[in-house]
């Protein structure tokens, strides 16, 4: 008798386990993130010495999201980046807006700095003010130069 006990303990847990295999969609019953999306409406042209309305519409699965936590935008110029201006946005009831100053022309970052829902996202852009100088032109070219270095290696 004590010969079949332990084959049959075996058998009986296989068969036990075999019926306690994990769901190969395990994955959707977990809450699944929902990405914010941000537009950003940047002006068409931007002149030195002028101050430009900056405004992005943030979304999660086609809404707006008029309850973000903070928005803001974080413009510098290229050659200062210690030298950053931060413009908190406010919803108007379909974007959120601020207000920015570009004190001369050249090449500048305009950051967009979001929180809502419990995501965050840093959407940033790069804008010419007025007509570029040689080294401005200069300052765009590394990271063609860049990408053509990497291809250079394979």
């Amino acid at each position: 008798m004590n010969k079949w006990k332990i084959p049959g303990l075996v058998i009986l847990s296989t068969i036990l386990l075999s019926a306690c295999s994990v769901n190969s969609n395990a994955d959707q019953l977990y809450k699944q993130p929902k990405p914010l999306s941000a537009h950003v409406m940047l002006p068409e042209t931007i002149k030195p010495q002028s101050t430009q309305v900056l405004e992005v519409h943030v979304m999660q699965e086609n809404k707006t999201v008029d309850d973000a936590k903070s928005v803001q935008f974080k413009v510098w110029k290229t050659d200062a980046p210690e030298k950053v201006q931060v413009a908190n946005a406010h919803y108007n009831g379909s974007m959120y807006t601020a207000k920015a100053t570009f004190e001369e022309d050249g090449i500048y970052y305009i950051k967009t700095d979001i929180n809502a829902r419990g995501e965050h996202i840093l959407p940033t852009y790069q804008v010419a003010v007025d007509k570029l100088s040689k080294e401005d032109l200069r300052s765009l070219q590394p990271a063609e130069n860049e990408t053509h270095h990497h291809h250079s290696h394979h």
